[in-house]
């Protein structure tokens, strides 16, 4: 079994995507871009468009896609478990007590 090219795979899906947004744009513009249409459990009550939604849609997974092919946002440096100070040790370390006869 052989493991599938992931970004390969969302290129495909990336190229799909734009070409139904590509064709769903023409059949808008075929109709004359309307924005709502009578419908509903009635069939007279205005509504969006469904080619509005299914548009709106169709270019959300383009930019979905486009997101999982650039290049990765940088997250800033990587996590250390410790923090660590640069500066040496701590002035009271270093107090020595003296014993009562020195």
């Amino acid at each position: 079994m052989t493991t599938p090219n992931l970004t390969e795979d969302v290129l495909a899906q990336f190229e799909a995507s734009k070409e139904l947004v590509a064709a769903l744009e023409e059949a808008w513009a075929d109709e004359g871009h309307p924005l709502l249409t009578e419908g509903g459990a009635t069939g007279k009550a205005l509504v969006p468009h469904p080619l509005v939604k299914m548009l709106a849609e169709a270019r959300r997974d383009v930019a979905r896609y486009a997101r999982q092919l650039g290049p990765k946002a940088s997250r800033g440096p990587a996590p250390a478990a410790v923090v660590r100070a640069k500066i040496g040790k701590a002035p009271s370390s270093k107090r020595r007590l003296k014993a009562v006869g020195e």
